[in-house]
């Protein structure tokens, strides 16, 4: 499938550093979708010789009609500043973005569907996040995508997922962990928000290896995941509700809790407990 020939309609940003190689298989992809805004926001810091030669291959890379803006760090601020700083510059020149991190190769159909999906569901507050990765490749029937507590963000219908979440959150609250996403976990939680997930994998994640912040393991096997093409038209779900199955799926096979049951009674009390704090 192939974007439509006026290029992808909705601004890019594009989140780099100092990963060269991997950096242009990238940029090689949003080429092709050709966006007519695309907005680079590079960690330092600037005189390491990698950071350089990122920056300068993503600007001679840029051969479409585009606007480019960027936003370079002098100095090195880790993942969790770095990238909400991006995220708050980007976000104060464009309402919708297209996010792509300096590690994760999308499939060509992947901007398409985002477009869609925007575009569909801009105006639908408990919609907060379009994702491009299904890690587990769970299907619902014919439908194209299907809606998740998860993506991969989640919010909690069980006291083990409870459990681990309130370690997550509080190291990320005592500065144990030098990260964004766990923020806009948080704030998806409180929201009851629901992410759209796509039924193929349209994003492989090629960070995993030794110079990684995070994600070290390269046998890990959400690592390098094959990449689909989003058939077209799409297929929309009849229900706008996170899939039960899918979401218990993810539990099981990404975050590794175990599959329990919980009763209606479980859930609301541990409802009324969360809010009564």
């Amino acid at each position: 499938m192939e974007v439509t020939s006026h290029g992808c309609r909705t601004p890019v940003l594009f989140l780099v550093q100092r990963r060269p190689q991997i950096t242009s298989r990238v940029l090689e992809v949003i080429r092709q979708a050709r966006p007519s805004h695309l907005l680079v926001a590079a960690d330092g810091p600037e005189d390491d010789s990698r950071c350089q030669e990122t920056r300068r291959l993503i600007l001679a890379g840029i051969d479409w009609p585009c606007t480019v803006e960027t936003l370079f760090s002098p100095t090195r601020q880790g993942c969790k500043k770095a990238v909400s700083s991006a995220l708050d510059w980007a976000f104060g020149l464009h309402e919708q973005l297209i996010i792509l991190e300096d590690d994760c190769v999308p499939d060509l159909s992947f901007f398409s569907f985002c477009d869609e999906m925007l575009k569909l569901y801009r105006d639908v507050p408990e919609i907060m996040q379009i994702c491009g990765s299904n890690l587990t490749g769970f299907q619902a029937a014919e439908e194209s995508y299907f809606f998740s507590r998860f993506g991969p963000i989640w919010a909690c219908t069980e006291p083990f997922e409870a459990s681990w979440r309130k370690q997550v959150f509080d190291a990320v609250h005592q500065g144990r962990v030098d990260t964004w996403d766990y923020q806009w976990a948080f704030a998806k939680l409180v929201q009851g928000g629901l992410s759209i997930v796509p039924a193929c994998n349209l994003v492989s994640n090629l960070g995993f290896g030794a110079d990684s912040t995070h994600t070290s393991n390269p046998n890990d096997p959400r690592a390098a995941l094959p990449t689909e093409s989003m058939a077209s038209p799409l297929v929309h779900p009849s229900r706008r509700a996170a899939c039960v199955q899918a979401d218990q799926h993810y539990l099981r096979a990404v975050v590794g809790l175990p599959a329990v049951v919980c009763s209606i009674a479980a859930v609301r009390h541990m409802i009324r407990s969360l809010l009564h704090r």
